[in-house]
């Protein structure tokens, strides 16, 4: 079986200017250090982040991927109404969310039927033997809960807005309005990344990037007090 490669891999011939700034590395030339392009592994390429990102409706922020047309409270959980009826929406958490809880286990979400209320723990995320309480993003009932990630819930890692939404609600009409959407959105989720930035440097002397891009599990670095403070911080 041939070995998959990344769609963005080509072979061109290019004419370009020595003095300029830039330098193009054939991928022969680059035998001596690890290269993706042409494995299994090319998604974990931050290049191939950024663009598939994009393909798919997404932002990359400082190596953290939001979807700018959704809806966001201010501790991380998303809000997508449908495209047919504003009071009926899926929630899930966000990119920035699942990195700060780590491999997500176990998930604890309300039944079916269930009313909500905005700022209320709402459902919990397990971690091995960590637990994150999350908020309910506005008023609602709870319409349906996603069977696929109660079975598997790593897609909260892998895949936040879309296969790994958590439940859907019934919303009062105006209830996504004081949500963050759109630029408003963008902006509020970089100044997160920023401030993540800064506890990492001030409280606690590490980074939460590798090389510019955001790490993937940052929860590793923590300890249980150091993760129950970050988690408290941002989501609690």
């Amino acid at each position: 079986m041939n070995e998959r490669k990344c769609p963005f891999l080509e072979t061109k011939t290019v004419l370009f200017c020595k003095g300029f700034p830039a330098k193009m590395i054939p991928l022969d030339r680059m035998s001596s250090v690890d290269c993706l392009c042409e494995t299994d592994s090319f998604p974990e390429c931050a290049v191939y982040s950024e663009i598939s990102h994009t393909a798919e409706g997404k932002e990359s922020i400082h190596g953290f991927s939001i979807k700018s047309d959704y809806y966001y409270h201010p501790k991380h959980v998303w809000v997508a109404p449908t495209a047919e009826n504003r009071c009926e929406a899926r929630v899930g958490i966000d990119d920035f969310a699942g990195r700060l809880i780590g491999r997500i286990d176990r998930v604890s979400v309300p039944a079916v039927g269930m009313p909500v209320k905005e700022n209320s723990v709402c459902f919990l995320l397990h971690s091995g033997r960590r637990t994150a309480r999350l908020a309910a993003p506005a008023d609602g009932i709870i319409k349906a809960v996603n069977p696929r990630v109660v079975k598997n819930p790593s897609l909260l890692n892998e895949d936040p807005y879309a296969e790994g939404w958590i439940f859907s609600i019934r919303l009062k009409e105006d209830a996504v309005n004081g949500l963050y959407h759109g630029n408003v959105a963008t902006k509020w989720f970089e100044s997160e990344v920023e401030r993540l930035q800064r506890v990492f440097t001030s409280d606690l002397g590490m980074t939460a990037t590798d090389g510019g891009e955001a790490l993937t599990d940052i929860s590793a670095r923590f300890n249980d007090a150091q993760w129950g403070k970050i988690i408290s911080q941002f989501l609690g």
